[in-house]
C-alpha cells in the first residue's frame, strides 16, 4: 500500500507543479548536483543477459526534480556520478568514468565553484559500494565489510569537507542513507535468515557511520532505511503467499533483488524504490524556498 501511495504522490505533484508554473506561483530556480555511484544515475537492469544495467531517467534524482517542481522550485540537474564509485575512490584513486587527473570529486567541486552564487541542492550518495562486494558473496564476508567500513570512516569526512568548501552559501546538502536490498537473501541463501540479519547489521553500521559524519558537517540525512522499513520484523505476506518479515517484503518490492535472471537478483532500486528514496530526500529540503 505504501508503494501505491508514493506512486500516486509523484504523479500528483507533477500535475500540481505544472499548474503552479502556469499560474506563475512562487517559482525558484536553482541547480541540483547529484554526487554518487550508479543509483545516483538511476541505474536499473536491462533484462539483457550478461549485461549489468544502464542508467535511466526514472531514478531518484528525476523524482526529486518532479517533487520540487510541485513546490515551484525549478531545478536544473547535473549528474556527475560513476557506477562503482566508493568513498575511498572519490579522494584520488579515480574511477572508470573519468580520465585521471579528472575524477568525480573534481567535476563536482568545479561545478560548485562555478555556481557559487546560485541556489542549489547537492545529494551525496556514497558508501554503499565500499561494503557491497562483501555482501554479494555466497556467505557474507564480515572481514571484508569491516575493512570497507573502516575506509568509509577514514574518508567520508574529507569528501564532505571538500564539497562543503566548494559550495556557495545558498546550497542545501542532503546525505543519502541506504535501505538494505540484501535482506532479500532471506529467501535464497543457505542459512538465509541469519545471512540476511548479518547484512542488516553491516548496513546499519554503514548508515550510522554516514549519519554521524553528515551531522558533524551540518548535513541532514535522508532516512532511506526508515522509508524502506529495513528493520521492521513484523510478519508480512509476499504476492506468492509466503510469510516473511516486512523488511524482506519491502526489499523485494523496492529493488530488483527478488527478480529472476536476467532481470535479477540486482540490488538497484526499481522505479518504486527510487520514488521512495526521492521522498526521503525531499523531506530534508526546505518546504518553502
Amino acid at each position: 500500500m505504501a508503494v501505491v501511495v508514493v506512486l500516486a504522490l509523484v504523479s500528483g505533484v507533477v500535475m500540481r507543479g505544472a499548474i503552479l508554473r502556469a499560474a506563475g506561483v512562487g517559482s525558484t530556480s536553482g541547480f541540483y548536483l547529484v554526487v554518487g555511484a550508479s543509483s545516483s544515475l538511476g541505474f536499473q537492469p536491462t533484462g539483457i543477459p550478461h549485461h549489468n544495467g544502464a542508467r535511466t531517467d526514472h531514478g531518484y534524482a528525476n523524482d526529486v526534480l518532479a517533487l520540487e517542481a510541485a513546490k515551484g522550485v525549478d531545478l536544473t540537474m547535473r549528474q556527475v556520478g560513476c557506477p562503482g564509485e566508493t568513498v575511498v575512490s572519490m579522494l584520488g584513486a579515480g574511477d572508470h568514468c573519468y580520465t585521471l587527473p579528472n575524477r568525480q570529486m573534481l567535476a563536482a567541486t568545479a561545478f560548485l565553484r562555478a555556481h557559487a552564487s546560485d541556489v542549489g541542492v547537492v545529494t551525496i550518495d556514497l558508501g554503499f559500494n565500499d561494503v557491497r562486494p562483501c555482501l554479494t558473496t555466497p556467505i557474507v564476508d564480515v572481514a571484508c565489510a569491516e575493512a570497507g567500513l573502516a575506509g568509509v570512516r577514514a574518508d567520508i569526512a574529507p569528501v564532505l569537507r571538500e564539497l562543503r568548501a566548494a559550495a556557495g552559501p545558498h546550497v542545501h546538502f542532503v546525505g543519502v542513507l541506504y535501505g538494505d536490498p540484501f535482506l532479500a537473501d532471506y529467501l535464497r541463501r543457505e542459512s538465509s535468515p541469519a545471512q540476511a540479519a548479518l547484512t542488516l547489521r553491516i548496513m546499519s553500521e554503514l548508515n550510522a557511520t554516514l549519519a554521524a559524519a553528515y551531522a558533524a558537517h551540518n548535513i541532514p540525512s535522508a532516512n532511506v532505511p526508515g522509508a524502506f522499513e529495513s528493520d521492521n520484523q513484523a510478519p508480512s505476506r509476499l504476492p506468492d503467499g509466503r510469510v516473511v518479515p516486512v523488511d524482506v517484503a519491502r526489499a523485494c518490492a523496492l529493488t530488483w533483488m527478488c527478480h529472476t535472471y536476467p532481470w535479477g537478483p540486482d540490488d538497484h532500486p526499481d522505479d518504486a524504490g527510487y520514488r521512495v528514496i526521492a521522498g526521503a530526500i525531499v523531506a530534508k529540503l526546505p518546504s518553502v524556498w
